[in-house]
């Protein structure tokens, strides 16, 4: 049965569903002898070549029509009956989620979709003839371009050619007028994601998620790239960063410089380092981010290979033009300095189409800004704005309460507020504080996110090395990123991409892609407003390789002990990060210590297990007492340590072709 039709808006000029299929305007094949066609005359395989085509309104006797049709040779006894068919191509009739038609009719009208009918207005019910009379006139003007609309169910559509045929009924022999239009517009899921088979969701497509008023940036750091000389991964910078007697055993004393690397490559020839970004702004676009914010001083060191802001620019423009690099600039640290280098290298790369700006404006997002006074940076802004350079301020300022004033004087200054953060899950409730506070000052609000800080390296500075932040497994940046999500930030700054001595997030050796994904799955929903749902089963794990507390070998590990700075002290725990698309058990196994969890329902479920040592955990989904699928862990737990290493080792994912 088709329902009762819905009067609309008078002359309305578009639809509601955000993808036409049939436009008013369109042009139809139409028939207008005054012929018996019976009914096969709706069906998708009917011969109609030899009808008139013309646009619409069609009809006649009204001033504004597309095509004229005739009524016959007698005014006073004109056709009843006018057929009309319209053939329309869908790509993939899945994706279409609701169908709505539009109709203007006068007087009546029957709607077919591929042979079915979907929408009757002003005829009589059951079978319905050439001769059948519209029961009502439609006479006044207003009327007569009242558009009526009715649901359709989507099942009726099939991928490829689809066929819309209408029949157009009089009330009188000798009526004055006739008028038919109609729409036909459909919602349509967007096309799929290609990286939608590496999740546990489906992603919604690059220009979906940049359309969105929300943004995601990675902080990158180039002190870290890919490869450092583009030398082979077993005898390159990061294996000797990696061994604790590589580079004459500089590293010796902490047990190599650090504990990971980004995922290892042959040497490549040509422009390397820009076929290195390159790779790494897919991998950005892949987890569904905007851009970078790349940190660049006028000179960052003596090593050439750390001042890349043109490749780097270079390589956005030449994988995504859309893909935005927010500057970072920093700065000489001496009492006095003026910014005219600086302001130099920004006037350099100021007109680069893959610079990220702000109603004009290029958006400068320092880190440590307090590390300078305002006057330093009114300066800098000034000496932009003299070469013709619109500068604003989005800073990562020190970590401070909210309640406190410590960043007004930015006000004029910046279009937001930003902090590096504090790595602890409980960091994020005060940076949804301060997202009210930002919006409150009519400021905008970008949300640090971190998966951990931890700091192996010993320059001798007890607060900033040989320190870590517990970040409680997942816990710390599911916290951080859904606090965002709750307190309306507007951007979130991942802190960071790739600096591996501290902080780090893309895809590396020792986590391959689980972070990434992570991402993916946050900024879907940050995005969209919408979690994501879980389609298909997909386990990930993370722990340490031992226990906060173990015992190390202090005769080759000369460097101080670890030290917690902060966040709950003692946390030794396995845990299993499950997307699952349905109710489940949860599995973790380590040696003859067994856990389970039972889940009731689809969703995000973490499971947490106490570390026990001389194992390697393996994590399991089962359903009906099978087991579904089941991952072990690629980091063995060990009682003793000879260095301490004190990162979060993960695993698991989908297999799937990644950049």
């Amino acid at each position: 049965m088709v329902a009762a039709e819905t009067p609309g808006p008078r002359a309305r000029a578009a639809s509601s569903l955000a993808t036409v299929l049939v436009p008013t305007g369109a042009s139809w094949r139409y028939l207008d002898t005054g012929v018996d066609l019976g009914t096969a005359w709706s069906a998708t395989g009917f011969d109609d070549a030899a009808w008139a085509e013309g646009a619409a309104p069609l009809g006649y006797a009204e001033t504004d029509l597309g095509t004229t049709v005739s009524y016959g040779p007698n005014a006073n006894s004109k056709y009843i009956t006018t057929y009309l068919r319209k053939r329309f191509t869908v790509e993939d009739a899945a994706r279409v989620g609701a169908l709505l038609v539009r109709l203007q009719r006068d007087d009546g009208a029957i709607v077919y979709l591929n042979g079915a009918e979907v929408f009757r207005s002003n005829l009589p019910a059951g079978t319905v003839g050439y001769r059948t009379l519209a029961p009502a006139t439609v006479s006044l003007p207003a009327e007569e371009t009242t558009w009526l609309e009715q649901s359709v169910s989507p099942a009726a559509l099939v991928t490829g050619t689809n066929v819309l045929a209408v029949e157009v009924h009089q009330s009188a022999a000798n009526t004055s007028d006739m008028r038919f239009d109609l729409e036909l517009s459909a919602t349509v899921a967007p096309d799929p994601n290609p990286m939608s088979a590496c999740y546990p969701f489906d992603m919604p497509t690059p220009s979906v998620l940049r359309a969105a008023r929300k943004k995601v940036f990675g902080f990158y750091y180039p002190i870290f790239p890919i490869s450092i000389e583009n030398k082979d991964p077993s005898v390159d910078f990061w294996s000797s960063w990696l061994d604790p007697t590589g580079r004459n055993s500089e590293y010796g004393a902490i047990g190599g410089l650090m504990r990971d690397r980004p995922l290892p490559r042959p040497p490549w020839s040509g422009n390397w380092r820009q076929r290195d970004f390159e790779t790494e702004v897919r991998r950005a676009i892949a987890a569904g981010l905007d851009g970078f914010i790349y940190e660049h001083p006028y000179k960052v060191s003596s090593n050439e290979a750390n001042n890349q802001l043109e490749t780097m620019l270079a390589a956005a423009l030449a994988v995504d033009p859309g893909f935005r690099i927010v500057l970072s600039p920093d700065f000489p640290y001496g009492e006095g300095a003026v910014p005219d280098q600086v302001a130099t290298k920004i006037a350099s790369v100021a007109n680069h189409p893959s610079l990220y700006r702000h109603d004009g404006a290029i958006v400068l997002s320092s880190f440590g800004v307090q590390r300078n006074p305002i006057a330093y940076w009114s300066a800098l802004q000034s000496r932009l704005s003299a070469m013709g350079i619109a500068t604003t301020y989005w800073a990562f300022h020190n970590y401070a309460s909210p309640t406190t004033s410590l960043y007004s004087e930015w006000n004029d200054l910046s279009v937001g507020y930003s902090t590096w953060g504090s790595r602890p899950a409980s960091s994020g409730e005060t940076m949804r504080l301060w997202s009210a506070e930002a919006h409150r000052r009519g400021r905008l609000w970008m949300s640090p996110v971190a998966f951990e800080d931890v700091r192996h390296k010993d320059t001798g500075d007890r607060n900033s090395s040989r320190v870590y932040w517990e970040a409680q497994n997942s816990l710390a940046f599911r916290t951080q990123f859904e606090k965002a999500i709750e307190g309306d930030a507007d951007w979130v700054s991942l802190l960071t991409m790739t600096d591996y001595g501290e902080s780090w997030m893309t895809a590396s050796q020792e986590r391959g892609y689980v972070i990434m994904d992570w991402i993916a799955y946050y900024t879907a929903w940050f995005k969209t407003g919408q979690r994501p749902t879980i389609l298909r089963d997909t386990l990930y794990y993370t722990h340490r390789r031992h226990r906060t507390d173990a015992p190390f070998d202090a005769t080759k590990q000369t460097a101080p002990q670890m030290v917690l700075k902060g966040g709950p002290s003692g946390w030794n725990q396995v845990e299993l990060l499950a997307f699952l698309a349905a109710p489940g058990r949860l599995v973790i196994t380590q040696g003859s210590d067994v856990r389970t969890l039972d889940v009731a329902s689809a969703g995000v479920t973490p499971f947490s297990v106490p570390l026990v040592p001389g194992t390697t955990p393996v994590f399991e989904l089962q359903r009906n007492g099978q087991t579904v699928q089941r991952l072990v862990s690629r980091t063995p737990i060990v009682a003793r340590t000879v260095y301490q290493d004190m990162m979060y080792h993960a695993g698991g994912g989908r297999e799937c072709a990644r950049p």
